[in-house]
């Protein structure tokens, strides 16, 4: 089933900027319900998701589907959300309601009934809200790269972010931590720009409508925010989608059969990367699938392999001085 290029994610500001914490199913059982309404309108009540359709617009595997939509039901029913409220806070509770069918069939449908508290931050919106598309956001597969995703598409609204033709926003790490349930975690600044960070953007970069630039923003010899700056990519051709790897084999280790493996997941990167380079002749891989192409190419193809260590050698040395 091809996306539907018109689906949008709707919230209301207070909702982009509030504190909470979802696993990646919950997060894309939300996002994908939020583009079923209309955010114009009064709560619709009852949203039913069908689990064939949801893994066909997030390129899943259909096999467990059904499963992991009816634990992101459960978990979620037990969720809340933290939204300022003047001088106090409100906490509240995701959802309403949660049906699903006991027979986990690809056929089952599961549904999903927003909590009449969160209505008014998805629901009769006339202004300050964020809309997202939908086709890119559902391409981004953690939590932090999604909500960081949100606010940077925010900040196209304020005039104040609006900088040489980019749009900047200056985002505080402890803020960033706590919206998104991250409080208390990643002390060392390099430690949160490596699992976080860097990676969001990787993904940002290369799966949606933006390319993003960050720079550490200290406060003496200290990081303590994020200056985020992106142009919105108005090329004539889409920008390439990083392709599904195959999964590896249940296979001896050194075998032809994984051998077989490693040269097929190589050829989908080595494409994806020149696919990268005719789109943008400044775009890279991620760190991640260099790392891949160097483990791969280490059996078939030395000249390869060698290019792929001298990038990550200098791309780290990069990183390093960067986060110093």
């Amino acid at each position: 089933m091809e996306k539907d290029k018109t689906l949008t994610i709707v919230h209301s500001n207070e909702l982009v900027e509030a504190s909470y914490s979802l696993t990646t199913d919950e997060m894309r059982l939300i996002a994908f319900a939020s583009t079923k309404v209309d955010s114009r309108r009064e709560s619709v009540g009852e949203v039913l998701i069908y689990p064939e359709e949801f893994a066909e617009v997030y390129g899943l595997d259909k096999h467990n589907v059904h499963r992991n939509l009816v634990n992101a039901i459960k978990s979620l029913a037990t969720k809340t959300v933290t939204i300022p409220d003047g001088k106090r806070n409100q906490i509240l509770p995701w959802l309403a309601r949660g049906t699903y069918e006991r027979q986990l069939d690809i056929a089952a449908y599961v549904s999903i009934e927003f909590s009449k508290y969160i209505d008014p931050y998805l629901f009769e919106l006339k202004d300050r809200f964020t809309s997202v598309n939908f086709e890119y956001a559902s391409r981004l597969n953690t939590p932090f790269s999604f909500r960081l995703y949100q606010w940077l598409i925010k900040a196209k609204n304020l005039n104040s972010a609006k900088e040489h033709g980019s749009i900047s926003i200056i985002l505080e790490i402890e803020w960033m931590k706590k919206q998104a349930g991250l409080e208390g975690l990643y002390n060392r600044w390099a430690k949160f720009s490596e699992k976080h960070i860097q990676p969001s953007v990787d993904l940002i970069n290369t799966k949606t409508d933006i390319s993003v630039i960050w720079t550490p923003v200290k406060k003496g010899r200290s990081v303590y925010a994020v200056k985020f700056s992106y142009v919105v990519e108005t090329a004539t051709f889409a920008k390439p989608i990083r392709p599904r790897l195959y999964r590896r084999p249940k296979v001896v280790k050194g075998s032809h059969e994984e051998g077989s493996w490693m040269r097929k997941n190589l050829s989908l990167l080595l494409s994806y990367r020149e696919e990268l380079k005719n789109y943008d002749s400044s775009a890279k891989l991620d760190i991640k699938d260099l790392e891949r192409i160097a483990e791969y190419s280490s059996i078939c193809d030395r000249v390869i392999y060698q290019n792929a260590l001298k990038e990550l050698a200098e791309r780290r040395s990069k990183k390093t001085k960067t986060v110093q």
